[in-house]
């Protein structure tokens, strides 16, 4: 009888651990498939030579195909506005970031100091849980390589003037 219960016991514990390792590894792959998808935009808005409608159009289709649902809040870490972010992907156009929506993505314009710019991608990751939901969101920011911009002004949505 002794041994009945220490044997259970002792395959309650493998099967833990064998449950808590095969978590970590689909976190990791999932997580890693999110960074790949980071890097294919960064890529994307640097061969476009900035934000314009081309790249935000490739950069949707792109997120559509691969099946991309996370969503989150922009938040601009310096507390200065100039985040963009996209409310649908079918649209062809991005907004400026407002507290309280959700975005599939963001992005941030930055000036280099010597008159090139760089841009800041933000894409979420939720970890989702079948029976809890979201267990952990994270946010995996990119940054694209300095560059002269084919276009100085910001054409990310329509209510922009000059």
């Amino acid at each position: 009888m002794r041994q009945s219960i220490g044997t259970t016991w002792l395959l309650q514990l493998m099967i833990l651990f064998i449950l808590l390792f095969v978590g970590f590894i689909v976190l990791t792959i999932n997580y890693n498939k999110v960074v790949k998808q980071k890097n294919e935009i960064l890529t994307m808005i640097e061969k476009n030579e900035g934000l314009n409608d081309k790249s935000i159009s490739l950069v949707n289709n792109y997120l559509i195909r691969n099946g991309y649902i996370a969503k989150s809040k922009c938040v601009s870490e310096d507390g200065v506005s100039g985040v963009y972010g996209a409310v649908d992907l079918d649209a062809k156009n991005l907004v400026e970031a407002e507290n309280g929506v959700d975005y599939y993505y963001c992005v941030k314009k930055f000036k280099a100091p010597n008159l090139t710019n760089y841009y800041q991608i933000t894409l979420f990751y939720s970890f989702n849980l079948p029976v809890i939901g979201d267990a952990s969101k994270f946010n995996i920011k990119g940054t694209t390589s300095s560059f002269h911009s084919n276009d100085d002004t910001p054409r990310y949505d329509n209510n922009y003037s000059k």
